[in-house]
């Protein structure tokens, strides 16, 4: 289980904050919009997370990491977006509630993760 989580999180990280995040990605989760963007970049942690449960799991287990990862992913990523249309001083990194939100997607993505890995290595 702690080897899963480990690579489950080097998978998040992989997918969020190395050259796998494109500006193209980048700009529409920034406001949530439009969709096929962000949808690309859960389809990158969606697969990162397929290859490592499928090597560690197997395809089964694979299936139903991919299964949980791209539908949430997909949803916390718009949300965290749309919170910067109803709310713009958000998008100021000098407000103290720009990095409670921040906190907040990335509590949800590490609660996603943790469920993942508990499901998986049943």
């Amino acid at each position: 289980m702690v080897l899963t989580l480990l690579i489950l999180n080097v998978c998040h990280w992989a997918g969020d904050f190395s050259h796998l995040s494109t500006a193209w990605m980048l700009q529409a989760k920034r406001f949530g919009t439009p969709l096929l963007p962000i949808l690309a970049h859960a389809g990158v942690h969606t697969s990162l997370f397929f290859i490592a449960v499928f090597a560690l799991h197997g395809f089964d287990k694979a299936v139903l990491a991919a299964a949980i990862q791209l539908p949430t992913h997909f949803t916390i990523d718009v949300l965290k977006g749309k919170m910067n249309v109803w709310f713009p001083k958000l998008l100021n990194i000098e407000n103290k509630f720009h990095w409670w939100v921040f906190g907040a997607d990335q509590m949800l993505h590490q609660t996603v993760i943790i469920g993942t890995a508990t499901l998986v290595c049943r």
